[in-house]
């Protein structure tokens, strides 16, 4: 976790160090704020699975199953942290860190006491339909890239993580909380929605239904 989360700081340096030299190489540009978000939520697990991390679902001896995943896992809950840059007041880019704890049902538990997380770089991109700089709310759409480790973990046995990924759609709404003077900053109540269209090999898919905080700045 802590070398996903120094790769994530490194990347929004270098993000903030190219938007700080392309302000000064470029007289006149399309105005546009950055952007700290920090959000968490529920999220509800579906899909079909004949693995749970790197065990096999098995009906019995060497006859694998494929079962959906109210049968696999629980609801669950994901915190993560967001830079990002709005620009013409419309389309805003994100790079974040995500947290996801795979609550695993009991009757998997019972093969042996282990846990699944996931640890996740990802890339947003929403377009917001009004000006939330002139407007009170504004929803908007869009769609992120979410690739990472998901660790397995079993007291008495070495650690295994793999790297895998996912593509989601995102929907939601900001509400402006506040805005300061000038119109220079404001800051939004978000709800920050996304559904897992696709992932790769046997990594939990998920309904997220979220809230952020964000602020906006120049």
């Amino acid at each position: 976790m802590r070398k996903l989360i120094v790769i994530f700081i490194v990347i929004a340096a270098i993000i903030s160090s190219v938007a700080s030299s392309s302000d000064a190489a470029i007289k006149r540009v399309a105005s546009r704020y950055n952007m700290l978000n920090i959000y968490g939520g529920y999220a509800d697990p579906h899909g079909e699975y004949d693995h749970v991390g790197p065990i096999p679902i098995e009906l019995s001896i060497n006859q694998l199953a494929t079962l959906d995943a109210d049968s696999i896992y629980n609801p669950t809950y994901f915190l993560g942290i967001d830079y990002g840059t709005l620009y013409s007041r419309h389309v805003l880019y994100m790079i974040g860190f995500r947290f996801t704890e795979h609550n695993i049902q009991d009757w998997i538990l019972d093969q042996g006491e282990f846990k699944l997380r996931q640890y996740d770089i990802e890339f947003n991109a929403n377009y917001y339909l009004l000006d939330l700089v002139e407007d009170p709310w504004s929803p908007y759409v869009g769609a992120g890239v979410q690739g990472g480790f998901t660790s397995y973990s079993q007291r008495g046995f070495d650690n295994d993580s793999e790297l895998k990924f996912a593509f989601s759609l995102n929907l939601g709404f900001d509400l402006k909380l506040f805005q300061a003077p000038k119109k220079r900053s404001y800051v939004t109540l978000a709800s920050m929605n996304n559904y897992n269209l696709v992932a790769s090999d046997n990594r939990p898919k998920y309904l997220n239904i979220g809230v952020g905080l964000r602020y906006f700045f120049r």
